[in-house]
């Protein structure tokens, strides 16, 4: 029998090269590939009607186009002993059962690395970390915040070990973890809405907002469920309304917190009023500057430079008078 070491998580583990029926092969549930079957079709899906939906899905057809040029898998199934579960290649066991449709015969049996049937499920977690979150990152955003996710509930396990065995910051495991909850929160496991809350929660501006009103998130996961919100970089719109934070643009907020108005005619309005000139926009971060309580101690502490700071605050108080005469009271 043939046998290899695979290493997971500092251990090593003795893997048997064997061809199986594939038929003999189940589908992981925990996998995120699968996991989106679960939440796409509700309950309890078996596995036959895992397979058709895998089977249905584009990358699973070009997997089952490339297997068969080359005749078979370049990179073998990983399999759990016992219950013959596929831990790693699941896509490929689906492109699999779609060859084996049209020749049973040639593609009746596939290679598997067959791992021990008491490998536990932090090994696991590792093994699928290290393919497809730090390795070939074959899953999507959304597919391995998930899996993170389920593994901090699951396990308890703090998020910084989680990020270390994993290879990532613990800011970018806080981070989709945080995004992962925002979506459960609001009812939305639809990953083709991933980038639309992710930018939603990294933006500072709105964050602002988000911690002074608390309708604003609940809003805005309306509107982007019902597809409101048409793309995810239109999140950006709201964030530009919140940067300007004047007293116009925090009632157009408001507004749109409380759903009397969407993100685009927010934006129409404070663009249509010229807050997002360049020219105001600087003028906006100047007047905040000077309106500090630190400016005037750094202005104090200044030293040696403090006369030459009072001759430059004297040249901009007489242009900007000069300026204000010229453009009227």
């Amino acid at each position: 029998m043939e046998t290899e070491t695979l290493i997971i998580g500092k251990r090593d583990y003795t893997v048997e090269l064997r061809d199986i029926n594939q038929a003999d092969l189940s589908f992981y549930t925990e996998n995120p590939r699968v996991y989106s079957v679960l939440n796409a079709m509700g309950g309890n899906p078996t596995q036959e009607e895992i397979e058709d939906y895998l089977c249905g899905m584009d990358h699973v057809k070009q997997l089952k186009l490339s297997i068969e040029c080359n005749g078979g898998l370049i990179d073998p199934l990983v399999v759990r002993d016992g219950d013959m579960t596929v831990l790693e290649g699941n896509s490929r066991l689906a492109a699999y059962r779609l060859l084996c449709a049209t020749d049973p015969v040639k593609w009746g049996k596939v290679r598997c690395k067959v791992l021990p049937h008491n490998i536990d499920e932090s090994a696991i977690f590792t093994l699928l970390g290290q393919y497809h979150i730090i390795g070939k990152k074959d899953w999507d955003p959304y597919e391995q915040a998930h899996y993170l996710y389920r593994r901090h509930k699951q396990t308890k396990l703090p998020v910084k070990f989680m990020a270390q065995e994993l290879g990532i910051t613990e800011q970018k495991a806080e981070k989709w973890i945080s995004v992962i909850e925002f979506m459960i929160k609001h009812d939305d496991l639809d990953k083709h809405h991933w980038s639309h809350y992710e930018e939603y929660l990294k933006n500072p501006g709105i964050k602002k907002y988000r911690d002074t009103n608390a309708d604003l998130d609940d809003t805005i996961a309306v509107a982007i469920k019902n597809g409101t919100i048409h793309q995810a970089s239109d999140i950006r719109k709201l964030g530009d309304i919140a940067k300007v934070g004047d007293k116009q643009t925090k009632k157009i907020m408001q507004q749109i917190a409380e759903g009397e108005i969407d993100i685009y005619e927010g934006h129409r309005a404070v663009r249509d009023a010229g807050k997002f000139d360049d020219v105001l926009t600087r003028l906006t971060a100047f007047k905040h500057l000077i309106s500090t309580d630190s400016f005037e101690k750094n202005l104090r502490a200044s030293g040696d430079s403090l006369q030459q700071s009072k001759y430059e605050i004297k040249k901009i108080i007489k242009r900007l008078s000069d300026i204000q005469t010229k453009l009227g009271n």
